[in-house]
């Protein structure tokens, strides 16, 4: 629990990436956007098809996140399009071998699933830091040793989205798609606030359904990453970039979330959540505590006395770590936990 509401804080991004191209129109637009036509021309469209598995390593999900599509390929075969997020302000070195291993946990999964042969999986890297990648987009390259040998080694090439490496003009893909490029590549940016008309202008191609559900998403991603865009500097950044005429149904329910828009009050939900998940921490570490010494006290706990032990709040655990020490037999316990139940009914009462 800790980690989860630090990680809702500290990544963003992660949040943000996956809320966006989770969306198979939108995974597609950007791969037939961003990688080799000798690539992307090999997928039918309308084939995406999002799997849930994930592939990062728990050690790593600070630095990463992935989604995993199927696709079929024109030539009737079907394959994998691996999305690997890079969410550090720096190039990752050894990026080719984390791939690896993520495309050999694909493939053993495959295999799992019943097929015996490998499909293809295409690695794409989409990296939002602000220095620009510098690392070798092939396995091959991490190779140290005779040059004769190195033909015996396993290699492919990752394709990479480098935001550092394309001015905004040079962004492309649908609207959606566009403007969460631009997002990722600015939203530290000093300028962010006079940025945003621009970026929502391109939303005019959207329909009214897709920009507003987007629209909350950048709204949340905005209000979690930076404090640089005030609630009035968001409203004014949209209400500037869609047009009046027309579009009454969209500005009213715009006005009705971006009055929700409040930095502020995102901010400090966060640190409600971080100050709930660390409570909820030192509650399961009391509990498993509570749980070993009444073992080693009384013997091995039944089913139900251990499930009334692990539900109780930190205050009342905490508590009976100091109690236990007068139990002489199992019938203590049961006792004392009678005890807590009635407490707790003469409380609701």
């Amino acid at each position: 629990m800790v980690a989860d509401a630090v990680s809702e804080v500290t990544n963003p991004h992660d949040r943000f990436f996956k809320e966006v191209f989770s969306h198979p129109e939108v995974a597609e637009d950007f791969v037939m956007n961003y990688l080799p036509p000798s690539i992307s021309e090999a997928f039918a469209s309308g084939t995406f098809r999002l799997r849930k598995d994930s592939f990062v390593d728990d050690t790593l999900r600070e630095h990463f996140s992935d989604l995993l599509y199927e696709v079929d390929f024109t030539e009737g075969h079907s394959g994998f399009v691996f999305l690997l997020f890079e969410h550090k302000s720096y190039p990752q070195g050894d990026i080719a071998f984390q791939l690896f291993r993520y495309m050999a946990r694909i493939w053993e999964q495959s295999r799992k699933d019943g097929t015996r042969h490998l499909s293809p999986v295409i690695p794409v890297v989409l990296y939002h830091g602000t220095a620009k990648w510098n690392v070798p987009p092939d396995f091959a390259s991490l190779y140290r040793g005779p040059e004769f040998l190195k033909k015996h080694l396993l290699d492919f090439s990752y394709q990479l989205c480098d935001l550092s490496a394309y001015s905004d003009t040079e962004i492309k893909g649908g609207a959606i798609v566009a403007v969460t490029l631009l997002l990722l590549k600015h939203v530290s940016c000093e300028d962010l606030p006079d940025r945003l008309p621009g970026f929502f202008i391109l939303l005019r191609a959207a329909t009214e359904q897709s920009t507003l559900a987007f629209l909350r998403t950048v709204l949340h991603y905005i209000g979690t990453v930076t404090l640089r865009v005030t609630h009035d500097q968001f409203r004014s950044a949209v209400k500037a970039a869609l047009p009046e005429e027309g579009a009454s149904h969209v500005n009213r329910l715009i006005e009705e979330f971006v009055d929700e828009f409040r930095p502020d009050w995102i901010r400090h939900g966060m640190e409600k959540g971080i100050e709930k998940g660390i409570v909820e921490g030192r509650r399961q570490e009391a509990s498993s505590l509570a749980v070993r010494l009444l073992t080693r006290k009384l013997g091995t706990l039944d089913d139900s006395s251990l499930d009334r032990v692990r539900q109780l709040p930190l205050e009342e655990l905490e508590a009976l770590g100091e109690d236990l020490l007068d139990f002489s037999d199992y019938s203590d316990l049961e006792k004392w936990l009678d005890a807590v139940r009635a407490s707790h009914s003469d409380a609701e009462h």
